[in-house]
C-alpha cells in the first residue's frame, strides 16, 4: 500500500527533514531549482560493474534551472533535551539600489520585512544579535542559512520567492560554520559553488496531480470479470466481517498525485551557467527557455514542468561510487588495471546532447557516425 496518507501536499515547497554527514570541511546542505523538462545525452558509461563499462550509452536526463539564491539570514542552534533550539535570528536585507529594491519587494511578498533602522544601505540587526551569539558561541551545535529563491530570474511565471532554511554541513567546527554563514550574509550563492559534475544527489518535490481517481488507477488492482455483479472497476470485497470496519489496507477511490516524494541517487551529469548548452531551439514544452544556471540530472524526477524541486547531497550514495571516490579512481580506471587516481569526484564524459547539434567532445559520438554513414 506504500505511502499513507494519500492526500494533497500542504505546500509545493518540498523540504528535507534530514541531511547526510559530509567529509568536506564546509558545504551547503541543499539547493533549490525549477524543473524544466527532459532531454537525452550520449555518455561514456563509467560504472565499473556494468557490461557496458567504458562504452557509449543512451541516458535520459532532466534539466533543472537553478537561479542563484540570496542569503538574508543566519540562525545558530543549540542542543537541548527537547531538540534543537534557535538562539536568535540574524538578518541582513538590502535597502538601497534599483536591483536590491526589486529583490526586497519580492521578499516582502513572502514575509514581513522587519522595521529596523537602515545602516549603510542594509536593514540589519547584526551588531545587536551578535552580542547574544557571542555569549552562547560555545554551545552552538548547528548553523542554518535563511535563503530565498529568485524566480524572477528564471522562466517561472511568478515573483514571490520561496523561503528556505538550509543547514551548513561539513566536518568543520560550529564556530567555523558560523563564520562561513556570516560571510555569506546578504550575498548570492550559485549551484556551481555547491555541487560538481559526477556527484549523486537526492531530489524532493511534489508530484504531478491526478485529482480524484478510482481504485483501479490509484492502486492498480485487477479488473473484475464482466459478469461481476454491480461493478467492474472496484474491489470485490471490502474486507472481512470482523473487525467490523473497513481497514485502511482496502484499496478505495481518493486523491491521486500531488504528494511530496523523494527520489534517491540522481547523478549530476553536467552543470553550468550557459543555458545555450541545454536549451532546445523552441524551448522546453510548458516551460520555455532556460535563462540562468542549469543542472543536468540523470533519469526523471517528480513533478511537472515549473515545479519547485530541492536537491541535497545523497544520503545513501551507491557503494560503487563511494568505493571509487575513496580510492581516488579516475574515469577509465577499473579493477583489472588497479590504477589509482586523484581522489576527486569522477565527472562523466558526455559526447552528445539531444537539444544541441554540435558535438560535445572531440570524438564523434555513435549518433554522429550514423549520420555520416
Amino acid at each position: 500500500m506504500a505511502y499513507r496518507p494519500r492526500k494533497r501536499a500542504s505546500t509545493e515547497v518540498a523540504k528535507f527533514r534530514s541531511y547526510p554527514s559530509i567529509d568536506e570541511p564546509i558545504m551547503l546542505g541543499a539547493f533549490p531549482g525549477y524543473k524544466c523538462g527532459m532531454i537525452h545525452v550520449m555518455m561514456v558509461d563509467d560504472h565499473p560493474n556494468r557490461p557496458t563499462y567504458q562504452q557509449e550509452i543512451f541516458m535520459p536526463c532532466t534539466v533543472i534551472e537553478a537561479p542563484e539564491i540570496t542569503v538574508f539570514g543566519v540562525i545558530p542552534y543549540l542542543e537541548t533535551p527537547y531538540g534543537l533550539k534557535p538562539i536568535t535570528t540574524i538578518y541582513r536585507i538590502p535597502a538601497a539600489g534599483e536591483k536590491e529594491a526589486k529583490s526586497r519587494m519580492d521578499l516582502s511578498r513572502a514575509l514581513q520585512i522587519p522595521k529596523t533602522p537602515i545602516k549603510d544601505g542594509w536593514i540589519t540587526n547584526l551588531d545587536e544579535k551578535m552580542r547574544i551569539v557571542d555569549k552562547n558561541v560555545e554551545r552552538i551545535t548547528e548553523v542554518r542559512l535563511l535563503v530565498h529563491t529568485n524566480p524572477r530570474f528564471a522562466s517561472v511565471p511568478k515573483k514571490k520567492p520561496e523561503i528556505l532554511e538550509i543547514p551548513v554541513l561539513g566536518a568543520a567546527s560550529p564556530e567555523e560554520k558560523l563564520k562561513f554563514a556570516l560571510s555569506k550574509l546578504g550575498s548570492n550563492i550559485s549551484p556551481l559553488d555547491v555541487f560538481e559534475p559526477g556527484m549523486f544527489v537526492d531530489v524532493t518535490a511534489v508530484t504531478k496531480g491526478k485529482g480524484f481517481q478510482g481504485a483501479i488507477k490509484r492502486f492498480g488492482v485487477k479488473l473484475l470479470p464482466h459478469k461481476a455483479g454491480k461493478k467492474r472497476r472496484g474491489v470485490a470485497s471490502m474486507g472481512s466481517w470482523h473487525p467490523p470496519y473497513v481497514r485502511w489496507t482496502v484499496p478505495q477511490p481518493g486523491q491521486m498525485g500531488y504528494h511530496k516524494r523523494t527520489e534517491y541517487n540522481k547523478r549530476i551529469l553536467k552543470l553550468g551557467a550557459n543555458p545555450a548548452e541545454v536549451n532546445p531551439k523552441s524551448g522546453f514544452k510548458s516551460y520555455g527557455l532556460v535563462r540562468t544556471n542549469y543542472i543536468l540530472l540523470s533519469g526523471s524526477i517528480p513533478g511537472p514542468p515549473k515545479r519547485f524541486v530541492l536537491l541535497r547531497p545523497a544520503i545513501r550514495p551507491p557503494r560503487w561510487w563511494v568505493k571509487l571516490k575513496r580510492a581516488g579512481s579516475k574515469s577509465g580506471d577499473d579493477k583489472k588495471t588497479k590504477s589509482g587516481g586523484t581522489g576527486k569526484i569522477v565527472s562523466p564524459k558526455i559526447t552528445f546532447i539531444s537539444s544541441q547539434t554540435a558535438e560535445i567532445s572531440g570524438e564523434r559520438s555513435i549518433v554522429e557516425k550514423a549520420k555520416v554513414k
